[in-house]
């Protein structure tokens, strides 16, 4: 028998169209291992315009809505609740309805709407950017959106949820504060796909959608260039090679180069997965800074749960998982030469067996983590 549904609202495109899809979707096998029915409101990935919210074909208690497209519609977008409210009417037991990062005007809205309801309102964090595309206005907002969620959102939620041990630190007055990283299903098939032969290549993998700021691709692609390896390469998921010279003009692909360097771009995240499974050795660099100590990389977790050794930067908590599973090397700063001596440790280290995939990011793991906080 059902404990009472919980929906989840963001701007997360389903079922598993990016990071934030991925995150809520495990989040929501969480809440329904502890038996509750966990339903969805994401956006929809077409700019096609539509009324309401509607049913997304072949995904049970999965919905979406029209993404607004001009400044108009984005901020009426940001100041409604209807599409919200529409949904919850539609089940006669909703005990919570969890926000994904959505602005703190938003949260103030449906924090007002669902209270005489007795529906409690939550709020999943798992970023702190100020930095947004779009027009003066938008951006504007967003500068100040992000100083609100940091000092505000848990004083106006319910409950909180958070990706990182910094933010955990940040929300501490709060006292229903529930931590996740991001989260998996190692039942699922797609970690216990049969990968790709490489023909005898060390193959080191990036998977990202790197913005220029967050990702250091850049620093990764000029140190291996500098590795006079011929067994090596290195496979680029989330970006193709046109976009890659757009985000990253000074650095230079040279003939040789691209013979080594594998640019895939945009894959489905079964595809992606199968190709952590197969290589030799992931790549995930970013700077130390507030934003990424706030947030926590995906992709490690997604090549931590895979069993592949990670070179990557002591960023959020990823120390503390690198040092526990002695699972590949950390570096203090993601410098072209730092990164190249850490290419080149790897490749003599050999390419991996496959190994059985890790549970430690398994969203059972936290089972009862979470019955602590909703029992809270």
């Amino acid at each position: 028998m059902s404990r009472g549904t919980i929906i989840y609202v963001g701007e997360f495109v389903l079922p598993d169209k990016g990071a934030a899809a991925n995150r809520v979707v495990s989040n929501g096998k969480l809440f329904n291992s502890l038996g509750y029915r966990t339903v969805f409101l994401g956006a929809s990935a077409s700019a096609e315009s539509f009324d309401s919210i509607r049913p997304i074909y072949g995904h049970n208690e999965m919905y979406e809505q029209a993404h607004p497209e001009t400044a108009v519609q984005w901020i009426r977008h940001t100041l409604s609740t209807k599409e919200i409210l529409t949904l919850v009417e539609k089940f006669d037991d909703v005990k919570m309805v969890v926000l994904y990062n959505l602005p703190v005007i938003t949260l103030c809205l449906i924090k007002r709407a669902l209270k005489r309801r007795n529906i409690e309102v939550a709020y999943d964090c798992t970023e702190w950017t100020n930095t947004t595309s779009g027009s003066f206005v938008k951006k504007a907002f967003k500068y100040i959106d992000e100083i609100a969620v940091r000092k505000l959102a848990h004083r106006i939620a319910d409950r909180m949820i958070v990706i990182s041990t910094m933010m955990e630190g940040n929300y501490r007055e709060a006292k229903k504060v529930l931590r996740l990283p991001p989260l998996v299903d190692t039942d699922d098939e797609i970690w216990h796909q049969t990968p790709e032969e490489h023909n005898g290549f060390f193959e080191f993998c990036f998977a990202g959608v790197p913005d220029g700021k967050k990702e250091s691709l850049g620093k990764v692609v000029e140190a291996f260039r500098s590795i006079n390896e011929e067994n090596a390469q290195l496979r680029i998921i989330g970006v193709t090679e046109e976009e890659f010279r757009t985000l990253y003009p000074k650095t230079a692909l040279t003939p040789e180069t691209e013979k080594k360097i594998v640019f895939m771009g945009m894959l489905p995240h079964k595809q992606v997965i199968k190709h952590l499974l197969g290589c030799d050795c992931c790549v995930c660099f970013r700077e130390s800074d507030r934003r990424n100590n706030a947030g926590f990389p995906t992709k490690f977790a997604e090549a931590f749960t895979c069993n592949v050794p990670i070179i990557t930067t002591a960023v959020s908590d990823v120390g503390e998982y690198m040092k526990e599973e002695k699972c590949g090397q950390l570096l203090e700063n993601p410098q072209i030469q730092t990164i190249r001596a850490a290419m080149l440790d790897a490749i003599k280290k050999g390419c991996r067996k496959k190994t059985e995939v890790r549970t430690v990011f398994d969203y059972r793991t936290y089972q009862k983590s979470c019955r602590d906080w909703i029992n809270r």
